[in-house]
């Protein structure tokens, strides 16, 4: 679950003193298994629209139960979903993998065609010396490196999972995104570290291209950090860690998440830290560095908790998510090729941003995403 990581995001933005704007911010701001198999659905063709996916969390499911909402998601147009390839679960002992959910859930996308960002992250106690938690970052990163490689080699396009599946049309993995919100505290115990994420990429990246050339690699590009309640630069320091890393064609993508309390997607007013254009701040930060890639916005949403200041009500939020994909979908469309809505899972009464209510039934922004979809967002 993300709750606790939106309410220490939404604290930081919302009531806490922004920092000084770098000279960047402020002349932008001048500009503005095998039950899957089971139900035997061909694959579609390819689809028409292939910019809007969802943050979903169906690995942790039964397969069945992961493909039926894998199979609502791609029904309303859906065409990519982000989901954890944990590293913690994954290979809980050094060299002994345990696939069986992350084959469930490439079963089941390949049954549905569609396509998956995976999320590479999170620690097995014995590559940190941290059994207590998952949080925190690896002692080594040639150990990262080796399971991100042996990711690509099982689930890339040519993966031993599709040749040990020989009736199962391939629809493998083309890319993967290195660690969640590296820059916030909750997922990088010891506090955001630029430099150490620099070292963790480079290895990682390495590794993958290495295995298969052509998989998108994805590193985190928000432009500010949170540890604890304070906000600092993220994306500058990052840059300056390993500016030949940035360059290079190791690294393919930009990762955003684009969270802005109750403030809508075209909203102008306020601090640039706590705005939904500011992955504008990330795009002329990384073209002043020479590391200009494409962005891709990896999580963005709005709650509907009434017992938060920061949340919107559900009207508000399917008119926000429908003017925010509308908006990468034009004013940002060279620069952003895909964008995930966060989320669509199964449904706690914890989780205010998700698409579906806790009784199951679907909030208004469902609707407001499937119109966005079909009018080319």
């Amino acid at each position: 679950m993300y709750v606790p990581k939106r309410v220490a995001y939404t604290v930081a933005a919302v009531g806490r003193p922004w920092p000084t704007l770098t000279a960047i911010a402020i002349a932008l701001i001048l500009v503005v298994s095998a039950g899957a198999a089971d139900f035997g659905l061909p694959a579609p063709e390819g689809p028409a629209n292939d910019r809007v996916g969802f943050s979903t969390s169906t690995v942790w499911l039964p397969a069945g139960e992961g493909f039926r909402y894998l199979r609502e998601a791609r029904d309303g147009g859906v065409t990519w979903v982000r989901e954890d390839f944990a590293w913690s679960t994954i290979e809980p002992s050094r060299g002994q993998f345990a696939w069986s959910r992350t084959d469930a859930l490439m079963r089941n996308t390949a049954q549905l065609g569609l396509r998956v960002l995976a999320i590479a992250t999170y620690t097995p106690g014995w590559a940190t010396g941290h059994p207590e938690s998952d949080k925190y970052p690896p002692s080594d990163p040639a150990d990262f490196a080796r399971f991100v490689a042996a990711v690509t080699g099982r689930y890339g396009p040519r993966g031993t999972f599709w040749k040990a599946n020989p009736r199962l049309a391939p629809f493998p993995l083309t890319a993967i995104e290195i660690w969640n919100e590296p820059w916030l505290g909750g997922f990088w115990h010891g506090g955001p570290d630029p430099a150490g994420y620099a070292r963790l990429v480079r290895a990682a990246a390495t590794a993958i291209k290495a295995r298969d050339p052509g998989m998108q690699v994805l590193a985190s590009g928000d432009a500010y950090s949170l540890g604890g309640q304070s906000i600092t630069d993220w994306l500058d320091p990052l840059l300056r860690a390993d500016p030949d890393l940035w360059r290079s064609r190791l690294v393919d993508a930009w990762s955003v998440h684009l969270y802005c309390g109750a403030q809508g997607p075209g909203d102008t007013a306020g601090p640039p830290t706590g705005r939904f254009d500011r992955l504008l701040i990330t795009r002329s930060i990384a073209q002043q560095a020479e590391a200009d890639k494409p962005i891709w916005v990896t999580e963005l949403g709005w709650s509907t908790d009434p017992a938060r200041r920061d949340s919107v009500d559900e009207q508000t939020q399917a008119e926000y998510e429908r003017q925010a994909l509308a908006l990468i979908a034009t004013q940002w469309s060279s620069f952003v090729p895909r964008s995930f809505v966060y989320t669509w899972a199964k449904p706690s009464p914890q989780d205010q941003y998700n698409l579906i209510r806790p009784n199951g039934s679907k909030r208004p922004a469902w609707q407001a995403i499937q119109a966005a979809i079909a009018a080319g967002a």
